[in-house]
């Protein structure tokens, strides 16, 4: 279970903005990058407003961060939490539905993605404790708080409830994704036909290139030292890409890696896989389900995700075997092959 809201930077590479040297000769082209959601948003757009356009959709994610931010004391998310086992707390209708979006996954998954995962982000504390490993105890505790069909969600009242102290909704594993949706729609809105967004792990392109060609986005290897830096290459036009991988959040200790999405069924970090990347036209549900095809495992990820033909899926397995399933898997241009050194 994805730990931070964000996958990371650099997740997934975007070698089209190798290609957009090609398109100097454009002059609305607009590029601009902010940190944000612990990671580095970069938003390309070309045309007549899109100076306004990148604007808008910038201040549209900073929006959807102020909302569903945990670590933010203002945001919805944190009220939701401090009223644990206390009283409903009243939502906005975006994180409602992101809330109700989730446990509809959770529920396909059997668990595998499980937005009650707060407890086992506080306590490992991935990127703020230095090399923690917790004992089994303190796990064991974590998981007693941690069950997303405990979570009432009351669509009338549109309240969330979360029925024991201690519980805690933790929206990583979702919110970048739906405020990369956002962002593309206000894009779309300001009229713009041809932009890329590069949310760390989290991918939009938007139409095609100005050159009239689609974009061509790599999925990075999630072992570069030994197999290059891209997995595989895919022509792209509205389609969006999510990677988890265990290669970005992480530390080393005794030989062992320890990474940031855990399993919620143990509380360690899942060990089935190294990345999943997710394909897919929209970037919330992409979102979620890399973190539970991440989870699930090869067989069982990608058993999850053939029930869902717009999916496309490619895993990379910790012997570095790659699977891949899904609508665009023909399109795939695998770069990497098992076996080859680079």
């Amino acid at each position: 279970m994805q730990t931070k809201w964000t996958k990371m930077a650099v997740l997934v590479l975007v070698v089209a903005g190798l290609l957009l040297s090609g398109c100097r000769g454009v002059r609305t082209e607009v590029r601009k990058t902010e940190f944000m959601m612990d990671t580095a948003v970069t938003i390309t757009a070309y045309g007549p407003r899109a100076e306004q356009a990148v604007a808008a959709a910038f201040a549209e994610m900073r929006r959807v961060a102020a909302l569903m931010n945990a670590d933010d004391p203002d945001s919805e998310v944190s009220l939701i939490n401090r009223n644990a086992g206390l009283e409903p707390v009243r939502v906005s209708s975006e994180t409602f539905e992101l809330l109700e979006l989730c446990q509809h996954y959770s529920e396909l998954a059997a668990g595998a993605f499980d937005v009650t995962v707060r407890p086992l982000v506080e306590l490992w504390g991935i990127g703020k404790k230095d090399k923690y490993v917790p004992s089994p105890e303190e796990i064991e505790r974590a998981l007693q708080l941690v069950d997303y069909r405990k979570v009432i969600l009351d669509q009338n009242t549109k309240t969330v409830f979360l029925p024991v102290p201690g519980m805690g909704v933790d929206l990583g594993g979702a919110a970048k994704g739906y405020a990369a949706d956002r962002a593309r729609e206000i894009l779309k809105e300001h009229g713009v036909r041809s932009a890329l967004i590069d949310a760390g792990g989290n991918i939009w392109t938007v139409g095609i290139r100005p050159d009239g060609r689609k974009w061509r986005i790599g999925i990075r290897h999630p072992r570069p030292e030994v197999a290059g830096g891209v997995l595989a290459v895919l022509p792209s036009q509205d389609l969006t890409l999510v990677t988890s991988g265990d290669y970005e959040r992480y530390f080393l200790k005794y030989g062992t890696r320890y990474h940031h999405i855990f399993d919620p069924h143990t509380g360690l970090p899942a060990r089935e896989l190294v990345s999943a990347t997710i394909i897919g036209n929209n970037s919330a549900e992409a979102d979620i389900l890399s973190t539970a095809v991440f989870v699930l495992g090869a067989d069982r990820g990608l058993a999850l995700t053939n029930q869902l033909p717009h999916i496309t899926t490619v895993v990379v397995t910790p012997k570095l075997q790659v699977l891949t399933a899904g609508s665009h898997e023909t399109e795939l241009e695998l770069v990497y092959k098992e076996g080859e050194d680079q």
